[in-house]
């Protein structure tokens, strides 16, 4: 397990995930705006009131969130880290402001999320887990100085970064199971099921591998 976990194979993989779920979203939302998105037509079909303020937020969720998502990964390249400290330190400030008004605006959001309550706690809890494993890594390298601490506080961020892409590996495996008719009942599902297991398996890659043994 842990050799398929390596650098050689995780940080490859990650990155064509994230940069093709980037890509999905960039042309559903940006491309051919909200109307496309299916979870936008399904509150829509559903009569929940959706204000501009709203849409700006979720606009804003998106947009900063393929930011974090694009960037995130090459932050644990240890040749680029190490190489070139200006350039990781650019693209560490850029993708810990984009996961800020990411999760700020996804606190906003999560309470009209699809599925009801349970959802909204699964996405409320997401956010605040996002900004809370940003504080940390934050602290660590400014306050604490420990470059060790700081990556390893900056994984688990990512991993829940990451939950952008999973939500969207899950999310049409139910739909081709279980279809359409109870789409709101296993979204409630795919809401955790899309960053919990994400973090589990992220603490057991930074207690287990050697990934952050150097």
């Amino acid at each position: 397990m842990a050799k398929l976990l390596s650098k050689k194979t995780l940080i490859p993989v990650s990155s064509l995930l994230a940069i093709g779920v980037s890509a999905y979203l960039s042309i559903v939302y940006f491309g051919y705006g909200l109307s496309a998105s299916g979870l936008i037509q399904n509150k829509l079909n559903q009569h929940m009131q959706l204000t501009n303020i709203y849409y700006f937020f979720l606009y804003l969720h998106i947009a900063t969130g393929i930011i974090s998502l694009v960037i995130g990964w090459l932050q644990f390249i240890k040749p680029l880290r190490e190489r070139n400290i200006r350039l990781h330190r650019f693209i560490g400030k850029i993708y810990s402001g984009s996961v800020l008004f990411s999760a700020c605006s996804g606190i906003f959001i999560s309470f009209k999320a699809t599925g009801g309550w349970i959802s909204t706690v699964a996405f409320l809890a997401l956010s605040l887990l996002w900004l809370y494993t940003l504080m940390k890594g934050y602290r660590a390298i400014v306050t604490e100085r420990n470059p060790q601490h700081h990556h390893r506080w900056m994984f688990r961020n990512y991993a829940l970064t990451f939950a952008a892409v999973t939500l969207r590996i899950y999310l049409p495996i139910f739909m081709l199971i279980f279809g359409f008719e109870h789409f709101d009942a296993y979204y409630r599902i795919v809401a955790w099921l899309s960053w919990v297991p994400n973090l589990l398996l992220a603490e057991w890659i930074i207690r287990r591998s050697r990934l952050f043994k150097t």
